[in-house]
Order: structure tokens, then sequence, then C-alpha cells
């Protein structure tokens, strides 16, 4: 995907969004199409305030984004090959490379964490999402390297939680010596038992914060990623990233708001984003995320 109204006298950041394995094949539309894995990245409203690349690659069928079955000095193909069209794309067009990113889903999640390992230096932010990897010493210190916002299903069948993302971010956490942003909710950020909606907005617009781990409570597979799309801020935090510890000013489009008052959550409806606010009596309010009123519900 090229941004609307390239200009290659401009630098411009790519994602590299990687699809499960049910989306594998060979005919170059199903990770297109399916699990939401474009939509966070290609939406108009996304471009506008973050014009950059996107780069969606479909696996084939019998491989993976990881090794399966072992990690020992393994490195599967189709993940070498990421980094090889991410070369030739650097050669036709201006990317930025302090701001490569990758984001992946279920096998894709474990791919993104495979990216992390063999790459410490190549990607600026990574959104690994019901995913796991190597829990080895070394491959540790190797996620260090690149600020990550994971996230998993509490309840999930297919990855369990505690063996994939749990572990990993656990084990982070002793290795940078402080603990990640934790936020824990039921779906669409509603009712979190960690941290307020509130503090997790600091976190990412003030704080700046590198590590982040979100957990759906009771949430199955596809809550691990969806969560991830489907979220107000994950863009925003993204393209905030610049590789050697940098960052890009996103903030200026909230910094003027106050934080939301206890009576305003953030909700999705129909997919969207929005701020409702509970009045006297009961009566919501829906708000755009600019704080247009959009409407009146009992």
């Amino acid at each position: 995907f090229v941004p609307a109204g390239y200009d290659p006298a401009k630098r411009y950041p790519i994602v590299v969004a990687l699809h499960g394995i049910g989306e594998r094949g060979f005919n170059n539309v199903n990770q297109l199409t399916l699990e939401e894995l474009a939509q966070p990245w290609v939406r108009d409203s996304v471009q506008a305030k973050h014009p950059h690349f996107v780069m969606i690659p479909q696996c084939p069928t019998n491989q993976f984004w990881w090794p399966s079955g072992t990690w020992q000095g393994n490195r599967s193909k189709p993940n070498l090959m990421i980094v090889e069209v991410l070369d030739s794309l650097k050669r036709e067009y201006r990317l930025d490379t302090t701001r490569f990113y990758v984001a992946g889903l279920s096998m894709g999640g474990f791919g993104t964490i495979e990216l992390m390992k063999w790459n410490p230096n190549l990607f600026a932010a990574a959104v690994p999402t019901a995913g796991g990897g190597d829990t080895a010493v070394a491959a540790i210190a190797a996620y260090t390297q690149t600020p990550f916002w994971a996230f998993h299903g509490a309840s999930d069948p297919t990855v369990s939680a505690q063996r994939g993302s749990r572990t990993i971010v656990s084990k982070v956490e002793t290795a940078v010596g402080k603990p990640f942003v934790r936020f824990t909710s039921n779906r669409n950020l509603a009712g979190s038992t960690t941290i307020t909606v509130d503090s997790l907005r600091k976190a990412v617009y003030v704080d700046s914060a590198d590590f982040l781990y979100s957990e759906v409570i009771n949430g199955n597979h596809a809550d691990g990623w969806l969560e991830a799309w489907r979220h107000p801020m994950l863009t925003d935090w993204v393209f905030s990233k610049q590789k050697g510890g940098g960052t890009v000013n996103i903030a200026a489009a909230v910094s003027s708001r106050p934080h939301a008052p206890a009576n305003v959550a953030i909700v999705l409806r129909g997919g969207v984003p929005m701020l409702e606010r509970t009045l006297p009596g009961g009566a919501k309010r829906l708000y755009t995320l600019e704080g247009k009123r959009v409407g009146l519900r009992e």
C-alpha cells in the first residue's frame, strides 16, 4: 500500500502486518481481507494523520512465519524473506528506516516476535497479538531492543496467554528492570481491572511508554488481535516510536484536551471508537473523539 500523495522528496514509515495460519496460501487475497489485519493501517483517518506504507505478505500454505516445532538456531524462510522484501522496497521508495514497524496476529504474532529476535535493530515498534515465541535468555535480550505492545485474550484456547504473551512479558520485565504498563479489561476497553483508560492514555501520550501489555478478560483467540486493531490509541503509539530511542510527537492533537472525567468512557460503536458520557439520571451521550456530539441514548 502506497500512501496517497506519495512524495519521493519525503521519507515515510512502513508497517509490516503478518497474518495468522488460516490466511496462508497463494491467492494474495486472504491476508488482505480477513481478521481486520489491513484496516488499522489503511484507514483514511489513520493515513491522514500518519501517512505510511503498508506491507502485508502472504505465507505459503505449507510454511510458517516462525520455525514451527523448534527455536534452536532456526529461522523460517518466509520470515527471512520479509526482511529481503523490505530491503528491496528501500531501493524503490523513500522509506524512513528509523520508523519501520511490525504487527501480527496468532502465527503472525509469533512471526512478529521472531522478527524482533533476529532483527533487534530493524523495527522501531512491534505489536505481537495472540502470539508467543522463544523465551531463552538471548532471545529475551533481543526483545528488549524493540518497544512493543502485546495483546492477548486471557482465555485463548489456541495460544495460551500464560505460555505465550505473559511469559515473554514477565521475562522482558525482569530484563529491563521495570514493569510493563498492564491494562486488563473486558472487550472494547470496558471494565478495566488494572489501570484506568486515562492512565493508559497518559502512558501512551505523555510518558511514551515502551512496553505495554493488554489482556482481554475471558477473551478468546480473536480477541487478542481485534482488541488491538480496534484500539483508539494503538496507531498513535506505534507511529510515536523511532528507532534509537527517539520519539515522534503525536500528542499535539490530544494534549490540549483534559483527561476524560469519570463519567466519560471510550466505547466502540460499529467498530468506531467514540466517547460516551453518562448524564445524571443515566442517559448517555455519544461524541466523536474530537468532541462532536453524534447522538443521545437513553
